[in-house]
């Protein structure tokens, strides 16, 4: 008698159900190279789950990517019109998608949200032949850490200017005790070229001035050296990004300048060691953004596509979950605006000293649409006069010359 009671009931549940209309289901593929990154992906995963939840229709489809095939898988998708609805980008590779056409303008989704007037600076780089194509998920900053006692027991003072750290990281060094000055990216890696590109800002230059190349003025010659005298007679040679944090995370290094995420490499310490690693908000403007991440919509999507694949960027950028992921990466977010709460400094203070460095970051790189589409050849070429730098007795003058003529020719501007 109760079989046939929960079979008449599941009879009748399945023609009540049966007698409801359908619901279509938009599917929206979204490809990331960070659904798998600790940290990251935590905040996705938090995010795509609301996201579903408070909009059923709309099914997020999740395209996990390494970083290091990013690039070539993306363009292998939409050379063969299997791209993604919406994708993340490195700030970095952005004018290499949109100078393919490959990104969507996004004036008419953003015209009137906050996107348009409370977003930190690097938002406008996201414009290309005067349209909006993408939108900053994160900015980015450079922060210094350094070692307090290393310092101490040296009597060396946190430099409060640009000056000053020069001084100091030349103090520090003592090979021969196994202690070294600074740790810095000082072998075949993307970034050693963006530390390049620091010490020339930091000296109040550019390596594109008035629309060409700067690299043989006497200023960036000058910064250069610079740039010679503190990092490579002061960091280990043959380091890249892994070992530098590691070395100072293990003390060996009295200063490192990287971004925000190196405060969680600071947990790896040992207990002994941990009270003595710092950090605080670069002492000397300009300010350094090295580039944010970004999220893009396909170009060429029918309008129902498009409509859900902006629904699910701007939930991502509310300003509750760009608080999420600050407190869950300890990344800056993309708003200009702190979005902490009072008892979110008070129990993280790290994290309002990223977020307000980040506010005055200025990018790291040109503008110029020639450079942004064919940044991986731009970037190829000043690395390795940044190595010539760090590793030859070679002028200074003569491998700027060099690297000037190479990206003459290989990057020629507008």
């Amino acid at each position: 008698m109760i079989k046939k009671l929960l079979l008449a009931a599941a009879i009748g549940l399945g023609a009540s159900l049966a007698a409801l209309p359908a619901q279509a289901q938009t599917m929206l593929d979204f490809s990331s190279w960070q659904l798998e990154e600790p940290g990251n992906s935590d905040w996705w995963k938090a995010v795509i789950n609301a996201f579903e939840k408070e909009n059923p229709d709309i099914k997020i489809g999740r395209v996990y990517v390494p970083f290091a095939d990013y690039l070539t898988q993306m363009t292998i998708r939409f050379a063969s019109n299997r791209a993604p609805a919406v994708l993340q980008i490195s700030e970095q590779n952005f004018g290499a998608y949109a100078a393919q056409g490959w990104l969507a303008g996004l004036d008419e989704h953003i015209k009137g949200t906050d996107i348009e007037t409370g977003w930190a600076g690097a938002q406008a780089g996201l414009t290309w032949d005067g349209e909006t194509r993408g939108v900053v998920i994160s900015n980015s900053a450079l922060m210094l850490f350094y070692n307090e006692k290393l310092l101490a027991d040296a009597g060396v003072a946190v430099p409060t200017n640009f000056a000053e750290y020069q001084t100091a990281v030349a103090a520090m060094s003592k090979p021969a005790d196994g202690v070294f000055g600074l740790s810095a990216v000082t072998t075949e890696h993307p970034t050693v070229m963006e530390d390049l590109h620091r010490y020339i800002k930091y000296a109040g230059t550019d390596v594109i001035v008035d629309g060409k190349y700067n690299l043989t003025s006497p200023e960036v010659i000058a910064a250069v050296e610079t740039y010679r005298k503190t990092v490579g007679k002061n960091a280990p040679l043959g380091n890249n990004s892994a070992v530098a944090r590691q070395l100072f995370v293990d003390g060996k290094t009295a200063f490192l300048i990287d971004g925000p995420w190196v405060w969680s490499w600071l947990e790896k310490a040992t207990p002994e060691m941990r009270p003595n690693l710092k950090m605080v908000r670069v002492p000397w403007d300009p300010q350094q953004a090295p580039g944010g991440i970004t999220i893009h919509i396909a170009e060429g999507l029918d309008e129902a596509t498009e409509a859900a694949a902006w629904k699910f960027i701007e939930f991502a950028t509310k300003p509750e979950w760009q608080r999420e992921y600050l407190i869950i990466t300890g990344q800056p977010s993309g708003r200009a605006a702190s979005v902490l709460t009072a008892e979110d400094e008070a129990q993280s203070p790290h994290l309002a000293l990223i977020s307000d460095a980040a506010r005055d970051g200025l990018p790291l790189f040109s503008s110029e649409q020639a450079v942004r589409a064919n940044f991986a050849e731009y970037s190829a070429i000043l690395r390795t006069a940044a190595l010539k730098v760090l590793t030859t007795e070679d002028p200074i003058d003569r491998i700027l010359a060099d690297a000037q003529a190479e990206l003459e020719r290989a990057v020629p501007l507008n």
